[in-house]
């Protein structure tokens, strides 16, 4: 009885220190595999991002490159008469690189296996099946080889375990997996040939690598999220100065715009007409005016109101628009109730057959209040021609103005320009 009672309080002391140690293994497993995943920034970067690294990942160029450095070794263990165990050390590498290969080939034509986490899963087999053909032919080479060759074979087994760490630190666990398989197989043929006090070395090796795969990964984060914000800040950048052009083409706009009838003001018409009349000296082609003012608009406005006047010239100003909506056409309010029209490669003829649908389009008498226009029109060819023609389109309205008014003249119409006035008030 007594020996049962005493047994109880150690068997259930026993248990609290198995139970407290199975959790301290298991929270330091869980640990381990926090901070060594299959693939890192799957929360932060973007798809861009997770692309970029899978497909350095999964370059299988550099795997060729080791796999030659091997072939070499194992040719001149071969040479060295071992020749079964060059044999299979060949086989293992080659099988080694055609997995590492068609993984790799598979990636690039199959559209990445589709989620990166499938990608990651199908990294990390590789990376393990990769480093079984290694370690194993790393350890048949060592014990194959004479004194001075397994220098080498080792000098290349720590080339690449430090290769493995240097290119796949962004996949941490199948990375560590790999250096320590690599290591392991490497220990146990040193251990073979009873070099015991390497062990540490060894141990001490695989931790270093340990921290550098860490250390590397939180360099590659940090510097993808730096890449990611300033591709942010530039896309952003972007758009500020999208809105910004946006915002000065509008200012630009109602700077040239007249605010009641929404065509060109007289700033515009100024910059269209110096514009468009270099243009016309440089290409040798003519540039016709029309000047339009609204017939007895000053009594018009007495009769109806400004409003109704307001009106009027927002329904003459749309008529022109409509006539004159070639790319080569400007319409602009030339003061009061004068509008100006710019005609580039339009001709004298052609110019007085739209002053005509003009003066045809805006007397239309079934109008509720009917309106009537003069139209003076002027064509320039040439330097000279060009800078008169403001003056020659004004005399020429003034001379459908005398003439009676609601009627197009142009220059050409009238013999004695030099003696009619300039202007002509409504």
């Amino acid at each position: 009885m007594w020996s049962a009672m005493i047994a109880a309080p150690r068997l259930r002391v026993a248990s609290g220190g198995n139970r407290f140690f199975s959790l301290t293994v298991q929270g330091t497993v869980l640990g381990v595999i926090d901070r060594f995943p299959l693939l890192l920034g799957t929360d932060v970067f973007d798809e861009r991002q997770k692309r970029e690294v899978l497909s350095e990942l999964f370059d299988y160029r550099p795997h060729l490159m080791a796999s030659a450095a091997l072939l070499l070794v194992i040719v001149q263990v071969f040479l060295a008469g071992a020749r079964l165990e060059a044999a299979i050390s060949g086989l293992l590498v080659v099988v080694g690189t055609l997995l590492r290969t068609l993984v790799g080939r598979r990636y690039q034509t199959d559209e990445a296996f589709g989620d990166a986490g499938k990608c990651a899963r199908a990294f990390a087999v590789t990376c393990v099946g990769v480093a079984l053909f290694w370690g194993v032919t790393g350890a048949i080479l060592y014990r194959a080889a004479d004194d001075n060759m397994r220098i080498v074979v080792l000098a290349i087994g720590c080339v690449f375990v430090q290769a493995v760490t240097l290119r796949t630190y962004m996949a941490p666990g199948p990375t560590m997996a790999q250096v320590a398989i690599l290591i392991a197989f490497h220990a146990a043929a040193i251990v073979y040939d009873g070099l015991y006090a390497l062990i540490p070395v060894c141990i001490l090796y695989t931790l270093f690598q340990g921290m550098c795969i860490l250390a590397l990964g939180r360099v590659r984060i940090r510097q993808m999220r730096a890449e990611r914000e300033t591709l942010r800040l530039l896309d952003e950048l972007q758009r500020t100065n999208t809105e910004l052009t946006r915002a000065n083409l509008r200012l630009a706009d109602s700077a040239l715009s007249d605010p009641l009838t929404g065509v060109g003001n007289r700033r515009r018409f100024d910059e269209a007409l110096a514009t468009m009349a270099a243009a016309a000296v440089r290409q040798d082609r003519p540039l016709s005016l029309l000047l339009i003012d609204v017939d007895h608009f000053k009594s018009f406005n007495d009769e109806h109101g400004h409003v109704a006047g307001d009106e009027a010239l927002r329904r003459v100003a749309a008529r022109l628009r409509s006539i004159a909506a070639g790319p080569d056409h400007v319409v602009a309010r030339f003061g009061g109730e004068e509008f100006a029209v710019l005609l580039a490669g339009v001709d004298a003829a052609a110019a007085r057959g739209i002053a005509d649908t003009i003066l045809v389009s805006i007397g239309d008498h079934g109008a509720e209040r009917p309106l009537t226009v003069s139209v003076g029109v002027a064509t320039a060819r040439g330097p000279d021609g060009t800078a008169a023609l403001v003056g020659e389109a004004d005399r020429a309205l003034y001379a459908a103005k005398r003439a009676g008014r609601n009627r197009v003249l142009s220059h050409s119409d009238f013999a004695d320009l030099q003696q009619a006035p300039d202007s002509l008030s409504a």
